[in-house]
């Protein structure tokens, strides 16, 4: 039964290309708008290539802001960089809330050299020095990127950076360790001495959120990586990007892409249109309630099913609200209500979007007469529509 369950959905169309492209451990060859950061962190980092010095950069920013994708691919550019200049340079990257402890990270880094190294029984000072050591004899240098440092060093306090920044300093030769630290804010610089703090505070790069338009420009790049020519509509991509610009977080952008192609794959279609990204969000973060619903008032619910009839039947991110209060004039026709006046429709519009059950915004140049632009977020249209029908049809009964 389950192989016959198996083979069907192997031998099942999809949309996507290559759907791991979408996923958070994936490091695009280009990253979308985060040029000016590569370059700084190559500026930082020239004195590495040039004078085998060592280097300590911060690099902070909130969570979806492509911390870890920036230091990951300027890491690999670093090792071609110094390869190419026959300079024997390794990069690391560690997550430090995987790796909670001093002696796990000391550990990883030993083992990156030389996978059968023993290191059980060895305390992380023994481990450091012998990582020291290995360097020195082999002419080679090492940068760690440390993710998330802010929450080892909540954890297990400062020691580590310490370690690392006074070990190699204290061995007699040249300090063959650069470090990237990784975190939301500088707040943890606090934990450390003076002469570390100051050390990072010369070298920050701060990332910023995404805006809608940025948000936007990443998807489009992706969806070309991930999904069939012509699958995911322009539409979808703005829905999105709209979405996910709430927080100016890239990773959850994606996460919505990838399962609004998944929504479209279990309906066997060929296309990812607004609607499987209204489902991916309610799947994500279900943030409409019944109870909300339920509150509202009958030419409210009115207002709102005109909305989501309006985007079930256009299939379109977005409607106008012209067209909004031309359907809504007609469902209230069905439900045999008086329609409201303009003035009142615009109030309970405005309502709706106040309670975040609907999304206002300028529609943009070219749309005379119709200035605004009416969407859904964060359920399904075609959920709500069905929903606030019952309601509807509850309360007539």
């Amino acid at each position: 039964m389950y192989g016959d369950i198996f083979e069907e959905e192997m031998g099942r169309d999809t949309v996507f290309r290559d759907a791991s492209k979408l996923m958070p451990e994936y490091v695009p060859q280009v990253l979308v708008h985060r040029d000016e950061e590569f370059r700084q962190l190559t500026r930082f980092f020239k004195p590495v290539l040039e004078n085998r010095a060592s280097q300590r950069v911060l690099v902070t920013g909130s969570v979806g802001v492509g911390k870890t994708a920036l230091t990951r691919r300027f890491g690999a550019e670093l090792e071609k960089a110094a390869s190419a200049r026959r300079m024997s340079l390794s990069y690391l990257h560690i997550n430090c809330r995987k790796d909670r402890t001093i002696y796990s990270v000391i550990s990883k880094i030993l083992q990156h050299f030389n996978p059968r190294w023993p290191y059980h029984g060895l305390g992380p000072e023994k481990l450091l020095n012998d990582v020291v050591t290995y360097l020195n004899t082999r002419d080679a240098y090492l940068t760690v990127a440390l993710d998330e440092i802010d929450f080892f060093v909540q954890q297990n306090g400062p020691n580590l950076i310490y370690s690392l920044t006074r070990t190699a300093e204290e061995s007699g030769g040249p300090n063959r360790i650069s470090i990237i630290a990784i975190a939301r804010d500088k707040s943890f610089l606090r934990s450390l001495d003076a002469a570390t703090q100051s050390t990072f505070m010369h070298n920050v790069i701060s990332l910023d959120r995404y805006s809608a338009s940025q948000l936007r420009d990443i998807l489009a790049s992706r969806v070309n990586e991930a999904f069939k020519p012509g699958v995911v509509e322009e539409d979808t991509i703005d829905l999105i990007a709209d979405i996910a610009s709430r927080w100016g977080d890239a990773r959850f952008a994606l996460e919505l892409l990838w399962r609004a192609g998944m929504a479209a794959d279990a309906e066997n279609v060929r296309a990812v249109t607004p609607e499987h990204a209204r489902k991916a969000k309610a799947e994500v973060y279900p943030e409409i309630k019944r109870e909300t619903l339920q509150d509202l008032q009958l030419h409210e619910k009115l207002v709102l099913l005109a909305v989501a009839r309006k985007l079930v039947l256009s299939q379109r991110a977005y409607a106008f609200t012209g067209d909004v209060e031309r359907t809504y004039r007609v469902v209230c026709e069905e439900f045999h209500e008086e329609a409201r006046k303009h003035t009142q429709f615009w109030e309970y519009l405005q309502r709706l979007g106040a309670l975040g059950l609907v999304d206002i915004k300028p529609s943009g140049v070219g749309q005379r007469g119709q200035s605004l632009k009416i969407g859904i977020q964060e359920v399904p249209a075609e959920w709500l529509e069905k929903e606030i029908e019952k309601l509807i049809r509850g309360r007539k009964n």
